[in-house]
């Protein structure tokens, strides 16, 4: 069984005793706690939030991290102090895991690493949560690459083939410091990778909410993340002109709040489906240079992309729908529980939107299975034939035991 906690107090030891309690009032009988997931705000100090849900668990294995705020049945909230956690009792075996602890070091090192101990404790088709810590410094903000992780990751498991759902951990929508829970502390500059028991079956669905502004532009130059030219100009006058804001105001624009930049993959000219793009965040504009800054580094020299703007009502929409349809798949019967990893952009806080599209994904569950939910910085799931890291995007699974 599955049971959720969740509290927002300010004070982090009492944070996750409360969490914990809440949590522990609703295990039936004498089920025995066999491990915790877990997230807290970045307001919070993590080992007094550990302290205090063992103060109520016992010394039981606690994964996740940082988290921007916390979805759960009952509640919703990200002011920095929420902790929320899902309290997993027998038959479910305490999972194996895989921890990497050298992100320093490199992105793509860390994730082959992390994809070959993978190889060795899974077989073909298992489901893997993959938590990373997202901020390598701050402030200014200094990223970790999602997607030199999960390349190395796919380097090293092989060729074989697993589930993996997972996200890169915030402290705020700041990007204040961020950690992961490794089972028994907290850590930095980690990345570990959790593998669900067997008789869990994933069900994903992934919530987008953009549309494209433009036609489709050619990267014509680049380095890493930093955008510098589109079809052969300044990516900063291809915006200008795009959303019609002065090249002088371009710096102290909401750019970032307007759009994204997306790939199609799949046929180019084919009608439009959100589900065939992966976007990326503009996190910097730079006027003097001519460049924008990404979320991620994985567009490259000639990867023809365009203009997205992030579309608040598409957003609630794609919520809608995509909830619905993944819950009209499966047996009501057989849910376990749901987890929500919802980029923080998406919070109406930071977005502007006039509702939550968390909230339209706790309306639709209801009371029917339990869920928990936290905002992240990066999102990765299965699309397109393989896992990716995502901006802006809800990726609901929906668990069945078989």
């Amino acid at each position: 069984m599955t049971y959720i906690g969740m509290s927002q107090d300010t004070e982090s030891e009492k944070a996750g005793r409360e969490a914990a309690g809440e949590a522990k009032n609703q295990i039936i009988g004498k089920d025995s706690i066999s491990w915790v997931l877990a997230f807290c705000g970045g307001r919070h100090e993590p080992d007094k939030v550990l302290s205090g849900i063992r103060s109520e668990l016992g010394n039981v294995d606690i994964y996740g991290g940082s988290a921007a705020g916390i979805i759960t049945n009952s509640s919703l909230g990200y002011t920095g102090y929420e902790c929320g956690l899902a309290v997993f009792t027998a038959p479910f075996p305490v999972p194996e895991v895989v921890l990497i602890d050298n992100m320093k070091e490199g992105e793509y090192e860390a994730g082959r690493n992390l994809g070959a101990g993978l190889e060795k404790i899974t077989e073909e088709g298992d489901t893997v949560l993959i938590f990373y810590d997202n901020v390598r410094s701050s402030p200014p903000p200094v990223l970790y690459t999602a997607s030199q992780l999960v390349d190395g990751l796919y380097a090293g498991l092989g060729g074989k083939n697993l589930h993996i759902i997972g996200a890169g951990m915030v402290g705020d929508f700041t990007f204040s410091p961020s950690f992961i829970y490794s089972g028994s502390r907290t850590m930095k500059h980690s990345v570990i990778a959790v593998a669900l028991p067997k008789t869990l079956t994933p069900n994903t669905t992934i919530m987008h909410g953009c549309t494209p502004v433009s036609s489709f532009l050619e990267i014509t130059k680049i380095n890493g993340p930093v955008l510098y030219e589109l079809d052969g100009q300044p990516a900063t006058d291809v915006f200008s002109e795009m959303l019609d804001i002065d090249h002088a105001s371009l710096g102290d624009s909401n750019i970032p709040f307007l759009v994204t930049l997306g790939r199609k993959y799949g046929d180019t000219y084919s009608p439009y489906n959100e589900r065939a793009y992966v976007n990326r965040l503009i996190i910097n504009v730079n006027p003097e240079d001519g460049s924008v800054t990404l979320f991620e580094a994985d567009f490259q020299l000639g990867t023809k992309v365009q203009i997205m703007s992030r579309d608040n009502r598409m957003m609630a929409e794609s919520v809608e729908k995509r909830t619905t349809e993944l819950l009209e798949t499966i047996d009501r019967k057989k849910t376990e529980f749901a987890l929500y990893i919802d980029c923080a952009g998406r919070a109406s806080g930071f977005s502007g939107s006039e509702v939550e599209e968390a909230g339209i994904v706790r309306k639709i569950i209801g009371d029917s299975m339990p869920l928990l939910g936290f905002y992240s910085g990066v999102e990765i799931a299965p699309l397109l034939g393989r896992s990716r890291p995502l901006d802006w995007t809800g990726v609901l699974t929906v668990f069945t035991n078989e």
